[in-house]
């Protein structure tokens, strides 16, 4: 009995430190991230401790689980490989948790969310995705993960089994091993209730980074790399097959075709200015702060601009889908990512390429990023210009400063077949911000970020001046959107209808007299631009069956974006948000118009899993 009770002495010892270093890893992830959302009541913040616990037991029971299975030899006769070995492993996994927990911190800051598969598979672009997360406070995380790390280190090399754990009888040892086998189980899996431990376990609350807190790093981890990198089956199968696809088609209903036309010619030019990270929140026209964006705002008195217009996702490749394939954003995946996927989408530039329109694609980085060239080949583009085309003065670590790219695009443009279909995809306001142009923005994060959009807002005030004097500006519509919108300056969460509403402003030569100057309520997003514009030009657009024409007053409208774990709608009466795993709502614009919360959230639901459906019918 001395051995093996010293043994379960040593287990716990070991459970009781995976339970501190857990506990301190959230509180840090707490410290360093709470600030960046609205103030928190500290009742909230401390809850998260009490819900983060039963996931911290768990994901010890599975740590300690291996320490059971190598101490065994060390019970029947003291060898010091084993101790080796496992004070290696110790070492190795303490590591990694703490690794783990520090990333964890940078990716929400930049993100919002923790590690999951989208996030890793960005990984194969290192440059890229380093580059994404460089707004992250680095100089303070390294040094964090450093004392982080040797604290755990100095306390877990003082946990050691005893030299003595082979004394005692045999029965006691067996006894022993089956208990310690039996209670890390048991911790593994959250308890003994019917249903093991699951995400949704820490998530209490409307506030994601308090969920997230939560949320145990090291387990979230795991959990990433044990599950499937490809959807088996629905995961959000809210209703039956046949009922979602009726909602979805009612919600998607064509109309009458009774659209006004906007244009002044039969065939117009389209040129689509694509603004990096752009959020309503820094347009002051649409309620947002002022002075940051003051060219956007001159343009928009000669122009429409679209009041309630929303990003799909979050990221740049899934603006690009969703506008030219009118496919939302997926949670936790990225259909461009996948071949056999991404061609099976409906292209925007096949069907304008039928009637007639050159297209070119202009963007000064590296368009192989997120598999984009690949996309925008199968998508049918003419030419694909970036990085390669043009030599770059000045650059980011995302490509060339806009106004270069703004100025190659003019050289490069200023006798083009018509009609034509162009894409200008700007990059300087990409985080981590850190382009060396004084905008007069002093300041952190938030400051950077306005000090950036400033500089692309005065890049393309003159590039639109300059086009105004290229012979095709009285046949071209101009499209000034953004590809996303973005947490700064204001630190909106993750899910927030705030965070996705970005500027959508129609302009140039082709749009008639009478819109200029005007504003346009009608709810919105990428999805919908690819109807808008084919309805215009008389040309089919049957194959997009998520995009509605914006002009069409016999439809519905709405909006509709997802996150990691959830998604939002929109539409003139209400805002619903929904968080999956936690299976509420987190925003509601009005808490009065409960029918229209319920109508939103079956309408959400419906897409949500049409969407998946969709993703997963397609080939692999």
């Amino acid at each position: 009995m001395k051995g093996t009770g010293r043994f379960l002495r040593y287990l716990l010892q070991l459970a009781l430190f995976w339970m501190a270093l857990f506990l301190l890893q959230r509180s840090l992830f707490l410290a360093l991230n709470w600030n960046k959302v609205s103030p928190l009541p500290w009742s909230d913040i401390l809850l998260t401790q009490r819900y983060g616990q039963p996931m911290d037991l768990s994901m010890s029971g599975y740590l300690l689980l291996p320490v059971v299975l190598f101490s065994i030899p060390l019970l029947f006769h003291d060898r010091s490989i084993w101790r080796t070995i496992l004070r290696m492993y110790l070492i190795v996994l303490v590591l990694l948790s703490c690794i783990i927990a520090i990333a964890d911190v940078g990716l929400f800051q930049s993100w919002g969310s923790r590690v999951n598969l989208k996030a890793l598979s960005y990984l194969a672009y290192p440059r890229e995705a380093f580059g994404s997360m460089a707004g992250a406070p680095v100089l303070l995380l390294v040094p964090t993960l450093l004392v982080l790390c040797l604290l755990a280190l100095f306390v877990v090399r003082r946990v050691k089994p005893s030299p003595e754990l082979h004394e005692g009888h045999w029965l006691w040892k067996v006894g022993g091993i089956v208990v310690a086998i039996a209670l890390c189980l048991v911790a593994a899996r959250g308890g003994i209730q019917d249903l093991p431990i699951d995400k949704s376990w820490a998530y209490y609350s409307r506030h994601s980074v308090l969920n997230l807190s939560a949320l145990n790093g090291t387990w979230n981890f795991m959990e990433v790399l044990v599950e499937p990198p490809e959807f088996d089956a629905n995961p959000y199968a809210y209703t039956t097959t046949s009922e979602a696809d009726a909602r979805f088609a009612s919600i998607h209903s064509q109309g009458k075709g009774n659209a006004p036309s906007i244009f002044t010619t039969a065939r117009p030019n389209i040129l689509i200015v694509l603004l990096e990270s752009w959020t309503a929140d820094i347009i002051e026209p649409l309620g947002g702060d002022s002075g940051v964006t003051p060219q956007f705002t001159r343009l928009a008195k000669d122009g429409l601009l679209f009041r309630n217009f929303y990003s799909t996702g979050f990221r740049t490749e899934q603006g690009i889908c969703a506008m030219l394939s009118a496919f939302p954003s997926q949670p936790k995946t990225t259909v461009i990512r996948k071949f056999g996927k991404f061609d099976q989408l409906p292209s925007l530039v096949h069907v304008l390429d039928s009637s007639g329109f050159a297209s070119t694609y202009y963007y000064a980085g590296d368009v192989e990023f997120a598999n984009t060239r690949s996309y925008l080949e199968a998508m049918g583009f003419d030419v694909i210009h970036d990085e390669h085309s043009f030599p770059i003065i000045r650059r980011t670590r995302w490509g060339a400063y806009d106004e270069e790219l703004f100025d190659f695009h003019l050289g490069d443009a200023e006798r083009p077949k018509q009609p034509f279909f162009h894409i200008i995809m700007t990059s300087t306001s990409h985080e981590p911000f850190d382009a060396p142009v004084d905008e007069g923005f002093k300041g952190g994060d938030p400051q950077l970020y306005r000090n950036t959009v400033h500089y692309t807002d005065r890049s393309l005030g003159a590039f639109m001046d300059r086009a105004r004097n290229m012979p095709w500006w009285e046949s071209t519509l101009m499209i000034v959107v953004a590809d996303h919108g973005h947490f700064l300056p204001h630190y909106r969460e993750a899910y927030a209808a705030a965070r996705h509403r970005i500027p959508l402003l129609m302009t140039g030569g082709a749009l008639r007299p009478e819109l200029r100057g005007t504003t346009n309520d009608t709810y919105a997003s990428h999805v919908d631009l690819a109807a808008t514009l084919l309805h215009q030009l008389h040309l089919p657009a049957d194959r997009f069956t998520c995009s509605r024409d914006l002009f069409d007053p016999t439809v519905s409208h709405s909006a509709f974006w997802t996150f990691d774990e959830g998604f939002g709608m929109a539409d003139s009466v209400q805002t619903v948000v929904w968080e999956h795993v936690g299976q509420r709502v987190v925003e509601l614009r009005d808490s009065t118009r409960l029918q229209d919360r319920d109508r939103l959230l079956q309408d959400g639901k419906a897409q949500l899993q049409v969407l998946l459906d969709r993703y997963i019918g397609f080939n692999q």
